[in-house]
């Protein structure tokens, strides 16, 4: 009977989608060694050759090209079956890869892994910290088994085929400004009111396309001139007068004295999904996680 590795699958499934080992490597999270390992074993599995090195490039063979067109229904019905099995038992147990945007990492995470290892001794968590399109990448590609992902409202999350996702929660963002800012002391501030204003943001970042979405009609090439990709950053330049960001409360921490929210009518809201594999759904590893996730979000919706 043939036996596979299931690594070696998605490491040949990658490699036919990507091109290269170098990117194949990037998508699943590992590296090029790694991949090439993983399709090593693979081709002495099925006592095939499945790649071949031509001009410092590796490309499938026709036996390659098969494995790899079959690899992802294989995938999808190994780990359906792996679930339908582990719905039938009364523990937690194996390992599960979590995928996080850094302040769920932050904000979210300690607590729920604390709960969840408290819980259930036998599960081991491995975790990755990834922005949130990453995480959801990282999940589809099977590298990690729960992202922890979000959006804006006007920004809803999209996602692959074969992917579920369930709302955990909602993370209030505030715009914060330098202490002397004019604004500074309003009860209340439109967001058009900050549309000549300069921003600290992270590029491509969903805090950048919500704003380019809000500001969308009142086109300034100056609006955005500062790079600046961490949060805690941002929250430092903000507070020397630079420009104003737009940070989420989750994870954030206190401001410093130098710092003061701008009270936004109608504060932009980030929502928290956790994203699976639609054939590990009845996994009850995943689902202890998610109903682990559900209750800190909801712990910290309330503080803030």
């Amino acid at each position: 009977m043939l036996t596979v590795s299931l690594a070696g699958l998605r490491a040949i499934e990658a490699l036919a989608i990507h091109g290269s080992m170098t990117a194949a490597a990037s998508a699943l999270g590992y590296t090029p060694s790694a991949i090439s390992q993983q399709i090593a074993r693979l081709s002495r599995d099925v006592h095939q050759q499945l790649v071949e090195h031509q001009a410092g490039r590796t490309t499938l063979t026709p036996a390659g090209r098969v494995l790899a067109e079959s690899a992802s229904r294989i995938v999808i019905e190994l780990e359906s079956m792996s679930a339908e099995l582990q719905a039938h038992s009364e523990t937690v147990t194996g390992t599960l890869t979590i995928a996080a945007f850094p302040t769920a990492t932050r904000g979210v995470l300690p607590s729920a892994t604390e709960d969840l290892t408290r819980t259930w001794s036998d599960l081991s968590l491995r975790l990755i910290e990834v922005d949130s399109h990453r995480a959801v990448e990282l999940v589809a590609r099977g590298t990690a088994d729960l992202a922890v992902a979000h959006d804006w409202t006007a920004i809803p999350l999209t996602l692959p085929e074969g992917l579920q996702a369930r709302h955990l929660g909602n993370d209030l963002s505030d715009v914060l400004a330098h202490h002397a800012h004019p604004l500074v002391g309003r009860t209340s501030v439109d967001l058009d009111e900050l549309r000549a204003e300069r921003w600290l943001y992270e590029p491509n970042s969903v805090a950048h396309d919500f704003l380019l979405n809000a500001f969308q009609h009142t086109p300034n090439p100056t609006r955005f001139t500062h790079i600046v990709s961490e949060y805690a950053s941002q929250i430092e330049l903000v507070g020397t007068g630079l420009g104003l960001a737009l940070v989420p409360r989750m994870g954030r921490g206190p401001l410093p004295p130098s710092v003061r929210v701008l009270p936004v009518t109608s504060p932009p809201v980030r929502r928290i999904y956790g994203v699976w594999r639609t054939p590990t759904g009845r996994r009850p590893a995943l689902t202890a996680a998610l109903g682990v996730l559900e209750a800190v979000c909801a712990r910290l919706e309330h503080d803030t």
